[in-house]
């Protein structure tokens, strides 16, 4: 299976870590002005007062791009681990395994 790569590059670099931040004094008054503006309609406002200071509110709101990359890492995660992890199962009956997992049963006995 291919790995996405428009967003992320998941597994050949680390996924990126974002450490968003808690709303506080300093980015309060933009927050409360956008979610007035929206409130009343303006969502055209709301976008342009977004774009304005999107370099402050990129520390403290996850947007549309952020949330693909996190889809894309997420799936291809699921890749990697289904691509390099395998587990052998030697029991009597089927475990319930995933997908790749091997399972030998039947009876058998230990020398």
């Amino acid at each position: 299976m291919p790995f996405e790569t428009e967003y992320s590059n998941f597994p050949t670099k680390k996924i990126k870590r974002h450490n968003f931040k808690n709303v506080d004094d300093a980015i309060a008054p933009v927050i409360n002005e956008i979610n007035t503006l929206r409130s009343q309609g303006l969502f055209d406002q709301a976008d342009q007062l977004i774009k304005n200071n999107s370099d402050i509110l990129s520390a403290y709101i996850a947007d549309a791009v952020t949330f693909r990359t996190w889809e894309e890492e997420i799936y291809n995660t699921q890749i990697y681990a289904k691509q390099k992890q395998q587990f052998v199962y030697f029991d009597r009956e089927e475990p319930d395994a995933l997908y790749s997992d091997v399972w030998i049963g039947g009876d058998w006995h230990v020398m």
